[in-house]
């Protein structure tokens, strides 16, 4: 018992606590579970209250310290000395609700990677909203990829047509 114990804390100790930034995107899938993984530490902030460090130390693997920032500002709001996030229908710099199909496009370069998609207008339910783009930008950050832009119908031109090239 005592040696299984402490074969248990040994493997435990040799994984890492918090993933880095990831340090190869180079397919859809791949950057879709990033995403998908990034959303959900996101969406976990709203569970309980969490200290400075722990909430970084959730979103650093993910986001940039400039989009950090943004969301902090926007979404995390301090609570008897700790921090946590609300829910809402409309809230900035959250990943976006992505399809992931053929739908969400993806444009990948040297330094950035472009995800987004096409959402069309909407009246239904509490919170409408016109026809427009969302989407994230990923940037390489000390070797590895990292959410450092949220888009909202500001796709450059330019990956916009490079999308619509490659569907063809």
């Amino acid at each position: 018992m005592k040696k299984t114990l402490l074969m248990l804390l040994i493997v435990l100790l040799l994984i890492p606590l918090s993933p880095n930034a990831k340090e190869n995107l180079s397919s859809k899938k791949e950057v879709f579970s990033m995403l998908q993984n990034a959303f959900q530490v996101q969406v976990s902030l709203s569970e309980q209250t969490r200290t400075k460090k722990e909430i970084n130390d959730l979103l650093d693997p993910y986001f940039s310290e400039s989009y950090q920032k943004l969301f902090w500002d926007e979404n995390v709001f301090e609570e008897e000395g700790k921090f946590v996030t609300y829910g809402s229908d409309f809230a900035l710099y959250y990943i976006p609700f992505f399809q992931y199909s053929d739908e969400t496009k993806m444009i990948i370069s040297q330094e950035s990677i472009y995800v987004f998609e096409f959402f069309p207008s909407n009246s239904d339910g509490p919170v409408g909203y016109e026809d427009h783009y969302e989407g994230i930008m990923l940037k390489k950050e000390n070797g590895g990829w990292k959410i450092d832009e949220f888009l909202y119908n500001n796709i450059p031109d330019s990956v916009l047509e490079k999308a619509k090239s490659t569907n063809k």
